[in-house]
């Protein structure tokens, strides 16, 4: 649903893909009209290896990487729910190759199997297939790594076997895919350098278990403040805590600490009633479509909301997460992000 940009603290350009992209290319690629936000399948943007330009000793800490929220949400029950369901537009291959290299991975159990849902919504697609690409895309292009948020979404079908069972049933055929925190030494585990995890998935492990299969989710410094209302005020609140965020990320880029910010968001359970939407969020639009206009708060001059877009008479718009994200970024301030999810 997106394209965001950014600067690495590195010698790194602006990402443009799908949410971010471009990490580590000495070149600038610029915004087209809409920056930061896409309602297409596919964008037309690829950048499949942009790591290989990033030293083997960068800790994982130190690297800007794009990502997306709710990696596989791609439906709704049916159209009727699709708008507050939906957070992604692109296929995960699409994902991968435009340059996301963090996903999230939301599951339910199915006696001996992973579904991915989100929410109770059934997303037609298996954990098979999403372990079928992301071992594919590292073929294609071993200098990459993927970071793997896991996490259980929903009650299991009764009578399954527990998350680690089932996941170990995945890991264990895919042993050589799957990065070993104990093949480092334990000073580096929630911190590894890229060359450590070339080639690898590196799961996040958003569920508990009777041992660490990667880091631990929680370790993240996070901002993911994910249900936010409905007015512009509460819709602003999301967007200082996405700055704040950036913020401290780039102010402590050398702290040993990964940072994870959410772009995400929805209006809960007002959603329908305010088309408080995941695109709406993303973008501020009046509609989810890629060329829709600004949504209009007030004709009136305000001196509220200072980083909402305004027109020459003074006019406010809303501002979506990623637009404004975009722009921060642009601006040349912010040049290390650690890792930012987007719808």
């Amino acid at each position: 649903m997106i394209k965001i940009k950014m600067k690495n603290f590195f010698k790194v350009s602006i990402l443009t893909c799908f949410t971010l992209a471009s990490l580590s290319t000495p070149s600038i690629i610029l915004a087209d009209s809409h920056p930061g936000y896409s309602y297409e399948s596919n964008i037309g943007y690829q950048n499949p290896s942009w790591m290989s330009e990033v030293a083997d000793s960068t800790k994982l800490s130190e690297i800007s990487i794009p990502g997306t929220h709710g990696t596989m949400a791609l439906h709704g029950a049916s159209f009727l729910d699709e708008n507050l369901t939906r957070n992604q537009t692109m296929s995960l291959p699409q994902q991968f190759n435009s340059g996301i290299r963090y996903v999230d991975m939301r599951v339910k159990r199915v006696k001996d199997s992973f579904s991915m849902y989100h929410g109770i919504v059934n997303q037609k697609v298996v954990f098979e297939d999403v372990l079928k690409e992301a071992l594919k895309f590292l073929k294609d292009y071993p200098t990459e790594t993927i970071l793997m948020r896991l996490k259980e979404e929903t009650t299991p079908e009764s009578g399954s076997l527990s998350f680690e069972e089932i996941f170990l049933k995945y890991k264990n055929v895919n042993a050589s895919y799957f990065w070993d925190p104990n093949s480092v030494p334990t000073i580096d585990r929630n911190n590894p350098t890229l060359g450590d995890i070339r080639g690898k998935i590196v799961i996040l492990q958003n569920f508990t278990s009777s041992k660490l299969y990667g880091i631990d989710y929680d370790g993240l410094n996070i901002q993911d403040k994910f249900e936010i209302g409905s007015g512009p005020d509460e819709i602003y609140e999301k967007w200082n805590a996405i700055k704040t965020h950036l913020q401290n990320a780039n102010t402590n880029y050398n702290n040993g600490k990964i940072y994870l910010n959410h772009f995400s968001g929805t209006g809960g359970a007002a959603a329908f009633l305010n088309n408080v939407y995941p695109w709406f969020v993303a973008s501020g639009k009046e509609n989810r479509n890629t060329d829709s206009s600004p949504k209009l708060i007030q004709t009136n001059f305000t001196n509220a909301w200072s980083d909402f877009p305004r027109d020459r008479n003074g006019q406010v718009y809303y501002g979506g997460m990623n637009t404004l994200g975009t722009e921060l970024l642009l601006q040349g301030r912010i040049r290390h992000s650690g890792i930012i999810a987007a719808d």
